[in-house]
């Protein structure tokens, strides 16, 4: 059955977040030179060490190494973090000496998903500000667990979602009022593989997306439902369609699967007055467009104009990742909240686990 969501329990965007948020994502990308060049000739420069040295967790030590924030790698396969010590020249730790090295100020987690709770939980305890890829946690839970041990540590938490820090989608959000009230926003994440054992395509995949969404309506989903399909692996779903409303009448869908012979990464965000596209599989001078009086009043009734105008929308080109690590970097040394905090990922969480728990099939009569 759909889980609904009250309004009033929607608590991740209190008035000061919610002016944070939105302030964050309008300048980060504008500021992103001056705070770099800040960072580079500032002495107490955070020391980082990245937990988990896999595919995705060199990305992180090459962008924190560049950013002059490495001070350690460390994974269980020690083969991978003396692989990374060599290239970067920093220590290869194991986690019981980087969790207490009182030298490191923060601890980026690039683990397997199933450890990322339980790593962050220590690191936490351990007096360490955390930065913790998505997902942050694969129960609503944990995720709650997290976030109340952050607070009560008085330590940053915050969570790789990284599209929030890229450059289309900041401008997106820049150019967002051109759109008119929003009414409907849907968005493809598609490729095949790779498939993961512990977690389904929704914690891989659309995690992206469900945080983007939020971004954009600043609310919480009144309801949220699923289906998907999962014959590779019993009740773990390789594709999935997820649905959502929200209070005003908005609604948004979201396709995330492992099982697509071609790739595709889109959203499309669709308002009274028009229509805006971040398509990421696009070259920089066209990953984002936007289409202005799509449709038109006719007798009684919305009709699509017959002569569209679609504008690229000129970007600065940027690096998400590098944007989000200096944002982490950022937010320690001045003491700020994160964009994507954990209570932003607590709230993907729960729309993720909510929609995992949805999936239900109807027979017709």
């Amino acid at each position: 059955m759909a889980k609904k969501f009250h309004q009033e329990s929607f608590v991740i965007f209190c008035d000061e977040g919610k002016v944070l948020f939105v302030l964050t994502a309008l300048t980060l990308l504008h500021k992103v030179k001056a705070m770099m060049n800040t960072l580079k000739l500032n002495s107490s420069l955070p020391r980082v060490a990245v937990l988990g040295c896999g595919t995705w967790g060199k990305n992180l030590v090459r962008n924190f190494a560049e950013l002059g924030a490495l001070a350690a790698v460390c994974d269980k396969d020690t083969s991978k973090a003396e692989a990374l010590k060599a290239l970067y020249n920093v220590p290869s730790l194991s986690e019981d000496e980087a969790f207490s090295d009182p030298t490191l100020e923060a601890i980026v987690i690039a683990s397997l998903a199933p450890l990322h709770s339980e790593q962050a939980t220590r690191a936490l305890k351990a007096g360490k500000h955390v930065f913790i890829e998505k997902p942050m946690a694969l129960s609503e839970k944990d995720a709650q667990d997290l976030c109340s041990l952050a607070k009560k540590t008085n330590r940053i938490l915050m969570v790789g979602h990284i599209l929030n820090y890229h450059p289309a989608f900041i401008k997106l959000k820049e150019r967002l009022s051109e759109l008119g009230s929003l009414k409907h926003i849907y968005a493809n994440r598609l490729g095949l593989g790779r498939f993961r054992r512990k977690e389904s395509v929704l914690w891989d995949l659309a995690s992206h997306d469900v945080s983007l969404i939020l971004s954009l309506t600043q609310e919480k989903p009144l309801n949220v439902t699923s289906t998907w399909q999962s014959f590779l692996a019993p009740h773990k779903p390789a594709s999935a369609l997820l649905a959502l409303t929200f209070p005003k009448g908005l609604t948004a869908h979201i396709h995330a699967s492992w099982l697509s012979p071609f790739k595709e990464q889109k959203l499309v965000v669709m308002g009274e007055k028009g229509i805006a596209v971040f398509d990421d599989r696009k070259p920089w001078a066209e990953k984002l467009t936007l289409t202005k009086n799509c449709y038109h009043w006719k007798e009684s009734q919305f009709e699509a104009n017959d002569h569209l105008r679609t504008e690229a929308i000129p970007l600065s080109e940027a690096e998400p990742l590098k944007n989000e690590c200096l944002h982490f970097l950022t937010c320690i040394q001045k003491g700020e909240t994160p964009l994507t905090s954990g209570e932003e990922g607590l709230c993907v969480t729960q729309v993720l686990e909510t929609a995992e728990n949805s999936f239900h099939i109807r027979k017709v009569a």
